[in-house]
């Protein structure tokens, strides 16, 4: 393979693809990327194996061929080359010169007939859905996704697609997101299917605020084609928890505060929380709410008052800070309303009024209070 190519150009794409190539792998060819060359089109591809992204551009080829390279070298040594043509040269055996400027390095690939193909799809269901929606949908979702390896149904996010509105749900058993558009038409495609968090937050990227998104979706992959690069994902194939029956609709007790004074307090406060359990307690009265952390093994401790419109019984309620947090930033509006119920069951965390066409329910677990 022998090709020549603007060093800015190549990096840009390098940059791009280079987020789905693992940083450890117990299959070392996934720690490359592959460049394939033909005609003067080269094609690029990364791939964990879960997540495969081809991205082609143009160059001045030479002679055709395939090499997988080392993600972070070719990264390291395209970003730190002087501007101008680079020059890529390799062999059969995957020897890669680069000339750039003055300079002349060597690097050990692989063979290029050695890295993953893409995956070998031939049917599809499409979705085609506005731009600024998709991204709401996965920007609101994303704080509930786990990291828990062990619950692997919960490493993603689900979509409903129905005839005539599409859902995003995600939880990791403490928290909930569930997301509803309702001026979603679709008559070719009914069904659910698991996305990935990596493959969501690599989408995030490309979604300009105008333009649509075609989502290509077969048993085991979806697909999602953007100018020259396209994105192929598989799909978890495990069954997603029934969160209808756990969101408690029936929470009576109502509480209304500002978003920004009541997290800004939250903040103040969880400074003084517990570092690994980050438990504070929420007492609710008529009109005041007072937020209070406890740290026994540092003797510190915090509280703070915040005005609500609220009329019930007294509650005292504890809850992970940080969860907290990152669901009052999930909220759009200045107020924000608090369903609950009793201390130990699951509340609700609405904004004060939906958008448009749109419906957004957060739910909260509360967690046991420290004597």
């Amino acid at each position: 393979m022998q090709l020549s190519i603007d060093k800015n150009n190549l990096l840009a794409h390098i940059q791009k693809i280079s987020k789905v190539s693992p940083v450890r792998s117990v299959t070392p060819i996934l720690n490359n990327i592959l460049f394939e060359l033909n005609g003067n089109n080269l094609t690029l591809r990364s791939s964990d194996i879960e997540i495969t992204m081809n991205t082609t551009l143009e160059t001045s080829g030479v002679e055709d061929g395939s090499v997988a390279i080392p993600t972070r070298i070719i990264l390291d040594i395209v970003n730190e080359s002087e501007d101008g043509e680079i020059q890529i040269f390799a062999d059969e055996e995957g020897r890669v010169t680069l000339k750039s400027g003055k300079g002349v390095f060597e690097i050990m690939g692989r063979p290029g007939i050695e890295f993953p193909a893409v995956p070998n799809i031939t049917s599809f269901n499409n979705v085609k859905l506005e731009n600024s929606v998709l991204k709401r949908m996965i920007q609101k979702t994303l704080i509930a996704v786990t990291k828990d390896e062990l619950k692997p149904a919960l490493m993603g996010v689900l979509f409903q697609f129905r005839n005539n509105e599409i859902r995003a749900v995600s939880t990791d058993g403490h928290r909930l997101v569930c997301i509803v558009r309702k001026d979603f038409i679709n008559e070719d495609f009914e069904g659910e299917v698991i996305i990935p968090i990596k493959f969501l937050n690599l989408l995030l990227g490309y979604l300009e605020s105008e333009g649509k998104t075609l989502l290509s979706i077969s048993e085991n992959h979806v697909k999602v084609e953007l100018n020259s690069t396209i994105i192929y994902t598989r799909i978890i194939d495990e069954r997603f928890p029934d969160y209808e029956s756990v969101i408690p609709w029936d929470n009576d007790k109502i509480v209304v505060t500002n978003v920004k004074s009541f997290l800004s307090a939250l903040r103040r406060v969880s400074i003084f929380s517990n570092k690994t359990t980050h438990q504070i307690s929420l007492s609710i009265s008529n009109e005041i709410s007072k937020i209070t952390t406890i740290n026994p093994e540092s003797g510190s401790s915090a509280e703070e008052d915040i005005e609500i419109e609220y009329t019930g019984d007294n509650l005292v309620l504890g809850y992970n800070g940080e969860y907290f947090k990152e669901i009052l930033r999930n909220i759009d509006t200045e107020k924000v309303l608090f369903k609950l119920n009793t201390e130990v069951t699951a509340g609700l965390i609405l904004p004060e009024k939906q958008e448009e066409n749109e419906e957004i329910t957060m739910l909260l677990m509360p967690i046991r209070l420290n004597e």
